[in-house]
């Protein structure tokens, strides 16, 4: 798998250059899709690499291909794709977004055959299964970080929690860039209360997870991902951190009726 990644940062790094570069001339189309989000050329490019590249390799081939861009089927074996998670934030320049991908045997986020990958074009930051995590220090003396959405901070969903004791939130990019800092040790849980694709948090999830840290829709731990949508109040935290944080965010969840 590290060839094909290799290959799709290499292409990925040139058209990027087309655009970002100290000698770029071009500008990003960008368009709306039907949900009033943004969709750009480098999204679709990415999508229509990946899906190439797994099509003729000889582990992944037979795997189902869901991405934003291209979501007809979502069985499994499945390789679930994000082509550039945080358009808004590639489309205005800011390092804040990362290639997500995931390479799902089962719909179990724990199956040990899953790989995942994030990979962040500006900076470079490069993360997947394979690479060795190496825990924190024990923080609790301190307060609790989580990067949250920008666009839900903006709208004020976390006005509530500002002052809180226990908590420092930050607003920081895309949610698979966020659960790649958690992945990473950058932070202590991921919170979100808008909705979220499979294809948003499927690879951050699944690094998070290998690392401990757990996957939490309306207060309930959830094992797999064989839904195409998740609500509510989500939450990624370390198991020994759960137990405060789900009482903490316990407003923010939606019964199943609702």
């Amino acid at each position: 798998m590290k060839k094909v990644q290799n290959e799709v940062i290499l292409e990925l790094t040139k058209n990027l250059s087309n655009f970002f570069g100290p000698k770029a001339l071009n500008l990003i189309q960008v368009d709306l899709k039907d949900d009033k989000s943004f969709v750009t050329e480098i999204d679709l490019f990415v999508s229509h690499l990946i899906k190439e590249k797994l099509s003729s390799h000889s582990e992944y081939s037979h795997y189902a291909f869901f991405s934003e861009e291209d979501f007809k089927e979502y069985t499994f074996p499945c390789a679930i794709l994000d082509p550039i998670d945080g358009t808004r934030e590639l489309v205005k320049g800011r390092p804040e977004c990362v290639v997500s991908l995931a390479l799902m045997k089962s719909h179990k986020i724990a199956d040990p055959d899953n790989y995942a990958w994030l990979y962040n074009p500006f900076s470079g930051f490069n993360l997947d299964t394979n690479v060795s995590f190496v825990p924190s220090l024990n923080k609790s003396v301190q307060k609790l970080l989580t990067f949250v959405s920008r666009s839900e901070f903006n709208k004020g969903h976390y006005n509530a929690y500002l002052d809180h004791p226990q908590l420092d939130i930050t607003p920081r990019g895309s949610i698979a860039f966020k659960l790649g800092l958690l992945a990473s040790g950058a932070c202590d849980f991921i919170v979100s209360l808008e909705p979220k694709n499979v294809w948003d948090i499927a690879a951050g999830t699944i690094l998070c997870e290998k690392r401990g840290i757990h996957f939490y829709e309306n207060g309930k731990r959830i094992t797999t991902l064989d839904r195409q949508h998740y609500q509510g109040g989500l939450i990624w935290a370390p198991e020994q951190l759960a137990p405060l944080l789900l009482e903490i965010f316990q407003a923010e969840f939606k019964s199943e009726k609702a």
